[in-house]
């Protein structure tokens, strides 16, 4: 995939993260792309864009994201990599999002019915929180 599709789906991202009410800023960093932060909290978020995969006119195309880390050995991110993971349906103009408690494949097929729902991006985005405050605290 081409770098000017990863930075699409950045500042989509970025978009989708002001609009919740937080600020952003892009950090391009191995395993971080955004810093959002709202009064005294900060989130580390990647984020990863995939592009409609098979027969698009098909019955069930799917986004495949590829969420392992480096070049040969893929490693698969935790805790101390990022907090959320954000997941760019390229053709939808949508993300969703995931605490890092749930990564736990390093690619991962999505439906693209997923990025059809009208509020997956506030829906996925506070649960994701939720997840990211309730590991934070139990720490």
């Amino acid at each position: 995939m081409s770098t000017t599709t990863g930075l699409i789906g950045e500042y989509h991202a970025a978009a989708v993260v002001l609009s919740l009410g937080w600020r952003v800023s892009m950090c391009q960093q191995d395993k971080v792309d955004l810093l959002a932060w709202k009064e005294d909290e900060y989130i580390r978020i990647q984020v990863k864009t995939a592009k409609l995969s098979g027969d698009k006119e098909a019955r069930n195309p799917v986004y495949h994201f590829q969420f392992g880390s480096g070049q040969k050995n893929k490693v698969l991110p935790n805790e101390r990599d990022y907090d959320i993971l954000c997941c760019v349906g390229l053709e939808h103009r949508k993300a969703l999002f995931l605490p890092i408690q749930q990564v736990q494949q390093k690619s991962k097929r999505m439906p693209h019915q997923l990025f059809d729902e009208p509020k997956a991006e506030l829906h996925s985005f506070n649960k994701a929180l939720a997840a990211v405050r309730g590991r934070r605290d139990s720490q």
